[in-house]
């Protein structure tokens, strides 16, 4: 390097060139952004008060266009459109009666000119202003509507200049501050560092640099250039352990940065999944709730339509017939209760019971059940119980009964000759661990090797030849799988073709402390008769469902006064000439206002009413919305499709008597 003082840069090298320079070009960019933002500002005003001039001229020809109108005065009419015309930014007015008949019309033409493009894209092009007029003696009644259009064009062109001036006024504003901030910067900071380049550069070190600052390429030649090349005599080791310090700090810095963003990511990511989790479930939930609902009320309908056909006189053959088309849609209700039971223990949201009950009663309440079906079928039913099992358990009967009664049921349709046996056994892994094991055998077609670990998915039978001969959805065993997972216990199946399954599951036994009760069985019998009739309001939107619910009230003696919405029953219950309702039956989804709805502001009523006893009746059984229901002021829920036992003993149970006496076999054949 050169111990010179190296020559004085070009004219046009010189910072101080380059400075003048720069703030010029920031000065004329800041102008034009300050111009911009001016014409925004200003475009936004006046718009606001284009239309807020419209509005007022509007509001002042309101009166006497309120009374032309009422009065129907085609010339006072006339003389109101004509002073609304003076206003040059309105081209069009039309008044118009009650009856949308034109009273009088005024309009010119839609003028051109080169401004229009503001006109329709900065202010919207033409604005149309409708009114109802109403007058002052008489402001309940709308008299007639006063309809203004306007057009922009006149502001537009006005906003054009008016920007422009700005515009220009702001840019030379700018270009005068940027010619007095580059005589500052000469005088404060191009001049001093003149002077300090030419003193580095008269410096003789006594060692040559072994390394050098970098300049870029472009201030090569100019003041920069003269320090750099100075200061590297005098900076090197500095320069040096800078560099060594700055390089170790940024690589640990970007290696923070990194890990930060991953978890960052992660995180988000991580939320995303949850929320779409949530998404789906809640989706799939509500689906289910409308399916159910969707379903049920047809059901419910045909269902009724039989019982109220085999109530009538018909021939033996056509009643055959109504009796399987009940059989039919009670099926199908099974189907739809085991998807619904699928899909609460796939949520999480199936709770087990944890009461006493007594094992060998469950057991063979459970053969009974199925006992008709192999009876039809000449098949012999077994149970099998060892003794040393205790006979007092703790633990949740109902589940494990309809995991017994999907597997005995599915034993039962896949064996033509022979038998079922159904079979219990302590297994006592230590002093502390002990299992019941329940295992349902049969001798039936069995299931081939390479099916049988899919057999417990949903919707999955052998094979397609199987679901066409013995029909079925394929849902018993999957929903029998996962109550089983949910016991805590695990359910296993062997197999050999045309010799039979063995179907084995083991739960945990957990001993009860005490004797268990026998259970009280609450039957629902198949005749009653009414000690008292009520006064019933029916709630439903669908008019068969309130036949069907009618006709079964008043074949008990009852007076049924019906509603098809939520909001028509609230009328009812609100008249008090009303107030020997005694009973009010209601659907959940209607059109206008539900059923919880109503009943918010039943309970809210004033007198006795508020207290009417409701019944919910509905096909959307979803544990969540029939708590809902309840929380609402609903006294009690009855599921569609309907047991007219199972809602004569709710009502029984809402009044707090017995409005219903059930008829037993001895005193029918009496």
């Amino acid at each position: 390097m050169s111990t010179k003082d190296p020559r004085p840069p070009k004219l046009q090298r010189r910072l101080a060139s380059k400075v003048a320079r720069s703030v010029i070009f920031v000065a004329l960019v800041i102008g034009l952004m300050m111009s911009t933002i001016v014409a925004y500002l200003d475009l936004k005003e006046t718009n606001n008060n284009f239309r807020k001039t419209v509005a007022q001229v509007i509001k002042t020809a309101h009166e006497p266009a309120a009374r032309s109108a009422y009065n129907v005065n085609d010339d006072l009419a006339g003389e109101v459109a004509n002073g609304l015309m003076e206003y040059k930014s309105i081209i069009s007015v039309t008044i118009l009666d009650d009856l949308h008949n034109t009273l009088t019309s005024r309009s010119r033409i839609h003028e051109a000119s080169p401004h229009r493009w503001i006109a329709n894209n900065g202010f919207g092009g033409l604005q149309s202003f409708e009114v109802e007029l109403r007058t002052i003696d008489d402001p309940e009644v709308t008299a007639g509507y006063l309809q203004v259009i306007a057009d922009p064009i006149n502001v537009a062109e006005e906003f054009i200049q008016r920007v422009a001036l700005e515009a220009s006024v702001i840019i030379l504003q700018s270009l005068i501050i940027a010619g007095i901030f580059s005589f500052i910067f000469y005088r404060l900071l191009i001049g001093p560092l003149q002077n300090i380049s030419h003193a580095l550069a008269a410096t003789d070190p006594d060692a040559p640099l072994q390394t050098q600052l970098a300049v870029p390429k472009k201030n090569h030649g100019d003041e920069l250039y003269v320090l750099a090349e100075s200061g590297n005599r005098l900076l090197q080791s500095i320069s040096k352990r800078i560099q060594e310090r700055d390089t170790a700090e940024s690589d640990l810095r970007k290696a923070a940065e990194s890990l930060e963003q991953r978890i960052i990511d992660r995180t988000v990511e991580l939320e995303k999944q949850f929320e779409a989790a949530q998404a789906a479930s809640k989706a799939k939930q509500e689906f289910l709730a409308s399916m159910s609902h969707e379903i049920r009320t047809p059901m419910a309908g045909v269902l009724g339509l039989a019982d109220m056909l085999l109530d009538d006189s018909i021939t033996p053959d056509t009643r055959e017939k109504v009796e399987k088309i009940k059989e039919t849609t009670q099926s199908l209700l099974v189907i739809i209760n085991d998807i619904l039971d699928l899909s609460k223990i796939d949520s999480g949201k199936l709770k087990l019971e944890n009461i006493d009950y007594q094992l060998r009663h469950e057991l063979n309440k459970t053969i009974e059940i199925v006992e008709q079906s192999a009876r039809q079928k000449s098949l012999k039913l077994n149970i099998e119980i060892e003794d040393k099992i205790p006979n007092n358990l703790h633990g949740d009967p109902t589940r494990l009964r309809q995991v017994l009664i999907n597997l005995l049921g599915n034993a039962i349709k896949f064996t033509e000759k022979g038998g079922v046996t159904l079979s219990a056994r302590q297994l006592t892994e230590n002093q502390d661990k002990a299992w019941l094991v329940i295992s349902v055998t049969d001798t039936g077609i069995g299931i081939p090797d390479n099916r049988l670990k899919e057999i417990f998915d949903e919707f999955t039978q052998a094979d397609a030849s199987i679901s066409r001969r013995y029909e079925g959805t394929g849902l018993g065993l999957a929903i029998s799988k996962r109550l089983v997972d949910v016991m805590n216990g695990s359910i296993e199946v062997s197999s050999e073709e045309h010799k039979g399954t063995i179907f084995e599951i083991k739960i945990p036994l957990n001993k009860s402390n005490k004797e268990a009760a026998a259970p009280v069985q609450k039957n629902v019998a198949a005749i009653y008769e009414t000690r008292r009739n009520l006064s019933i309001l029916a709630v439903d939107d669908n008019p068969l469902n309130l036949r069907i619910i009618s006709v079964l009230m008043g074949k008990y003696g009852h007076h049924v006064k019906q509603a098809d919405t939520g909001k028509k029953a609230v009328d009812i219950l609100s008249d008090p000439a009303q107030d020997n309702i005694d009973l009010v039956l209601m659907d959940i989804r209607m059109p206008e206002m539900s059923g919880p709805e109503a009943t918010r502001i039943i309970r809210d009523l004033e007198g006795s009413i508020a207290k009417v006893p409701i019944i919910a009746l509905t096909a959307d059984v979803v544990e969540d919305h029939v708590n809902e229901y309840l929380e609402a002021g609903m006294n009690a829920f009855v599921a569609k499709l309907i047991n007219p036992g199972v809602l004569l003993e709710e009502m029984n149970n809402v009044m707090q008597e017995i409005i219903h006496e059930p008829v037993t076999e001895k005193e029918q054949s009496a």
